[in-house]
């Protein structure tokens, strides 16, 4: 990976943790996903179906990156259940948008969209949204066309803690959005 590449990585990260507030890593690597995935951003990640969902190392070596550059803070909070990461943009967030400003600027719509897109959704819904995409994206790449339901079928197996409703309806929602291929 060249430095800009790298640079463009971490502006990216600084981006989503200054207009995500209280971006966590879950959300990180589903929103990193979204954006490569759907809007074409090309970030180089090579992301594989894991427990939680389209995974890729790289974006949290990434994010300690960025974290030990100063363009993000990572503090872990504990709940009375679990706990969970908190990126903000952190005083070096501006040097790497400067850094990589051709690259910010030429997806900053995407940028922003992608947080409109999925601001306020919980990590467990950008979970599920994003395992819907890449079953359908898998599909595509497949030449496999799928229905809805058989759509459903495929991400409940990984997905089993979903009810095929709930998958259906978001599935529903994100072909109204335009953002299915194979279950157009």
């Amino acid at each position: 990976m060249s430095t800009s590449e790298l640079w463009a990585r971490v502006a990216t990260i600084g981006e989503l943790a200054q207009k995500w507030p209280g971006l966590g890593r879950t959300a990180l690597m589903k929103l990193s996903y979204f954006l490569q995935a759907v809007k074409g951003v090309p970030l180089g990640y090579d992301f594989t179906l894991y427990a939680y969902g389209p995974y890729d190392p790289q974006v949290l070596e990434d994010l300690d990156y960025a974290r030990v550059l100063g363009v993000v803070d990572v503090k872990l909070d504990t709940y009375a259940n679990g706990y969970g990461y908190r990126i903000r943009a952190a005083g070096g967030a501006q040097k790497a948008k400067e850094k990589a400003s051709d690259f910010v600027s030429r997806h900053q719509s995407a940028l922003d969209w992608v947080i409109s897109e999925f601001m306020g959704h919980r990590a467990a819904d950008l979970e599920l949204l994003s395992t819907i995409v890449y079953t359908d994206r898998e599909a595509q790449r497949a030449r496999e066309p799928l229905s809805l339901k058989e759509l459903a079928r495929r991400v409940s197996e990984v997905k089993p803690h979903f009810s095929r409703e709930q998958i259906e309806a978001e599935a529903m929602s994100l072909r109204r959005k335009g953002l299915l291929r194979a279950a157009p």
